[in-house]
């Protein structure tokens, strides 16, 4: 059973644009999972500053709260 060179070329060929078809699916999909890492970082960002200033709100409460818990001296 002989191959013929033209039966290598088409399978070549063939194989060659299902590769290039797969590529420019995945591509696309690489894409649009970099689009949206940046908008969840943006996000993380957001929340991170929130929560500093969670943070603080919460110190100056317990500050306050400890100022008047403290008896008054005299």
């Amino acid at each position: 059973m002989a191959v013929d060179i033209k039966d290598v070329e088409q399978v070549a060929q063939e194989l060659q644009q299902k590769f290039d078809d797969f590529k420019a699916k995945n591509d696309k999909r690489v894409d649009a999972i970099e689009q949206e890492k940046g908008k969840l970082a943006g996000q993380v960002e957001t929340l991170n500053g929130k929560l500093s200033e969670l943070e603080n709100l919460k110190s100056d409460l317990e500050k306050e709260l400890l100022e008047l818990k403290r008896p008054a001296g005299g």
